[in-house]
């Protein structure tokens, strides 16, 4: 999990995530490609290796970024869909094909946080076809809602909110209450891209009434990261913060919900909460707090440290490309700037 920095590294983890997307592939379509090393016999323990190992990588992407789990991610994958095709109890195979959806809408994850994002098309089209061929509509519904994320952060409103909207006309019943605040938060957020404040406040309000009825103890590894309060403070401060764009009013309310967001997160997802650093930052600068911004930035890139995630240096590139004009007026944004040109 170190990562592979040697020369032709990324075309080895491409190559890896190509082969893996063409297996499952096949497999989800009825056509298995069984492999020389796939037990005889696979059972629910095979499952399970494939559940936990799913988990830690999941895990490493949230505090790390995606580029080192990336090629054993999609090795993982090639693994569950070559399983898939040896397996013949029923309970097993779908179980198999549940793993593979799981496998596919991290690699949708991955390539996002990478910044590969027809990759990331592709493995979320992987994931829904494997959910709905093994019947579980909620986790299908739940890889429509991370494709409708997936559009928010590449500022295409009315893309995320038809997404969101197919995802709640075919499961709308299967979603739990932490499902429905997250959406909402996203809707929020689409709605601030598209710059309809009253909707974005009647949003959040929902958001927030629906997470108090939450019970995050129950949720699935895959949903569990995306129902907490930290995450609904999160995306509502960069809804605000989006909003804040045009019209800095609004810059208080993000800075005031991103700032509640990082209490909340603590130091263990190191990722995410660089990212709700760099919207702190971005609201601070549309307040004309230029101090306080510029000691923001400068404090995610000392966090940095063993990070490697295309989505935040893309971030980072942006706000310092925002924060450029304002070197004059505080020290703090002129050393931030300073520091990534010669970084």
């Amino acid at each position: 999990m170190a990562g592979d920095d040697e020369e032709g590294g990324e075309n080895v983890r491409r190559r890896a995530v190509l082969q893996a997307l063409s297996t499952a592939g096949m497999a989800v379509a009825g056509w298995p490609l069984t492999s020389a090393t796939t037990p005889r016999k696979v059972g629910m323990d095979h499952v399970a290796d494939l559940v936990d190992t799913t988990a830690i990588y999941r895990g490493w992407v949230s505090r790390h970024g995606g580029v080192a789990v990336q090629q054993p991610a999609a090795q993982l994958l090639e693994r569950a869909a070559t399983l898939y095709g040896t397996a013949h109890e029923p309970k097993v195979r779908t179980a198999l094909l549940v793993a593979v959806a799981e496998l596919a809408g991290l690699g949708a994850y991955i390539a996002r946080d990478i910044g590969d994002h027809r990759s990331a098309d592709e493995h979320a089209w992987l994931a829904l076809s494997a959910a709905t061929t093994a019947g579980d509509t909620a986790l299908g519904g739940h890889t429509v809602v991370r494709m409708a994320g997936h559009n928010i952060e590449l500022r295409r409103p009315d893309k995320t909110l038809a997404l969101l909207d197919a995802a709640a006309q075919r499961a709308s019943d299967l979603f739990t209450a932490g499902d429905r605040a997250n959406q909402t938060c996203i809707r929020a957020w689409a709605h601030a891209q598209a710059g309809h404040a009253d909707l974005v406040r009647r949003a959040v309000g929902d958001a927030e009434d629906a997470f108090t009825q939450v019970d995050a103890a129950g949720a699935p590894g895959w949903a569990a990261q995306h129902v907490t309060e930290a995450e609904l403070y999160s995306l509502t401060g960069a809804a605000y913060t989006d909003l804040a764009r045009t019209n800095p009013r609004h810059a208080v309310a993000a800075i005031n919900r991103l700032h509640r967001a990082l209490d909340l997160r603590g130091v263990s997802l190191a990722r995410n909460r660089t990212l709700d650093q760099l919207s702190l930052a971005e609201a601070l600068l549309y307040a004309e707090e230029f101090d306080e911004a510029g000691r923001v930035a400068s404090a995610v890139t000392d966090a940095v440290g063993d990070i490697n995630s295309g989505r935040l240096s893309l971030r980072i590139a942006g706000l310092t490309r925002q924060m450029q004009p304002h070197t004059r007026k505080a020290p703090a944004i002129a050393e931030f700037v300073a520091t990534q040109r010669t970084g």
